[in-house]
């Protein structure tokens, strides 16, 4: 019995640690946008230290944590 719920344990965190979305960080400035497209979450950020707004992918968590005129990324974090 105790090797069952063992093997259910390892066979559940497994299935969990395949779920989790790990996208590359964007640049630290302000949200400028959200764009959603389908089941797929993007941010605009104009960089703190100047340059091109960037558009990246983010979690659905961190697109709705985020709001425009919002620090990146100090809004995933808090």
């Amino acid at each position: 019995m105790r090797r069952l719920a063992l093997a259910l344990l390892a066979c559940s965190a497994l299935t969990l640690a395949g779920c989790a979305q790990d996208f590359d960080r964007g640049p630290d400035g302000t949200v400028t946008d959200k764009v959603k497209d389908g089941k797929k979450f993007y941010l605009v950020v104009n960089p703190a230290k100047g340059g091109e707004e960037k558009k990246f992918r983010v979690s659905k968590y961190d697109y709705h944590d985020c709001n425009r005129g919002s620090k990146y990324p100090k809004c995933v974090d808090d």
